[in-house]
Parts: C-alpha cells; sequence; structure tokens
C-alpha cells in the first residue's frame, strides 16, 4: 500500500482496507492479484519485497473487486488513466506491475534478486512504468537493461503527480 502513494489510495479507502480485500482478490483469482503473479522475497516470517507482474494485456476486473468489498469512489476514475496503459500490452509483454521492498531493508539487493529471479523463470521482453520524477527507480532499471520508451502521464487524483517513464527490455 505504501509502494505507490498515488494508486493505492485512488482503489482503496485505507491501508486497512487493502489488506482486507487484496487477499481476497487473489483468492478470488483476479488476473493481477494472483498467486501466479506475485515473487515475493522473505525475511524470516515476513515479507521484504515483492514483484506484482502479468503477461499480456491487463483486463481489470471490477466485479471481482467489489465482490471483494472494494468500493473506492475513484475506482472507474483508476482503470480508465492508470490500469488501460496496461491494455495496451502484447500478448508476449511481460509487465512488472509493482516492485516494492520494505523501507528498512532497501539497499540490501532484494529488488535485483526478486528482478533476477522473475526474469529467469519469465522469458521477455519487459516493461514497466516509473515515475519520471524517480531518479533512483530510474538508474536501478537501467543498469538492469531497461531503456525509456515514451513519456506518459502519471496518475494521481489530483493530477499533481509527475509523468511516468514508459521503460522497456527487450
Amino acid at each position: 500500500y505504501d509502494s505507490d502513494p498515488y494508486i493505492y489510495p485512488a482503489m482503496f479507502e485505507s491501508r486497512r482496507h487493502a489488506e482486507n480485500i487484496i487477499p481476497k482478490m487473489i483468492r478470488a483469482g483476479d488476473q493481477m492479484f494472483k498467486c501466479d503473479n506475485i515473487y515475493a522475497a522473505m525475511d524470516g516470517t515476513k515479507i521484504a519485497g515483492v514483484l506484482i507482474w502479468m503477461r499480456g494485456p491487463l483486463q481489470w476486473n471490477k466485479k471481482i473487486y467489489e465482490k471483494c468489498g472494494g468500493r473506492a469512489k475513484h475506482i472507474d476514475r483508476v482503470v480508465m488513466e492508470y490500469f488501460n496503459l496496461f491494455e495496451e500490452a502484447p500478448s508476449d509483454m511481460n509487465t512488472m506491475v509493482r516492485i516494492s521492498v520494505k523501507k528498512e531493508l532497501q539497499g540490501n539487493h532484494i529488488g535485483s534478486l526478486l528482478m533476477q529471479t522473475f526474469m529467469e523463470a519469465e522469458q521477455g521482453p519487459y516493461q514497466l512504468f516509473v515515475l519520471s520524477n524517480n531518479a533512483e527507480a530510474i538508474s536501478f532499471f537501467q543498469k538492469k537493461g531497461f531503456r525509456i520508451r515514451e513519456t506518459r502521464p502519471g496518475f494521481s487524483l489530483d493530477y499533481q503527480v509527475p509523468p511516468c517513464f514508459w521503460m522497456v527490455k527487450m
């Protein structure tokens, strides 16, 4: 939830709401939130980082979201302005939807290990979107062979977020 101060607060009423809804969506077989699409790095019994991905275009399933208790008033706007970016993906494209490492564990190569494990298991091409003001993440992905393909609008409820870079690795 804390990994994206724009998308998740628009999708869920609160952190608690997200923690309640996302596991239900995983169990319901949602296309994005499903076990087959999540790589997790563990620190003992706690999650240290996650990589959420999907192959091909995303079709957001509002029915599953609502069935699982989703009711954010901005969900239609999130789908229209954010998730529709993923509808364009070719069927062989692997999209890294979210890569996140607990703040206190960053700098320990957990993100690199998550990406390495993912890329060894799932053959490319790959794409992701990163905020254009996130120099650290952009540098990280460029070191992994990603290149900026184009600039796209970012998403926030107040329209104050910087644009995103669409980054690809073929």
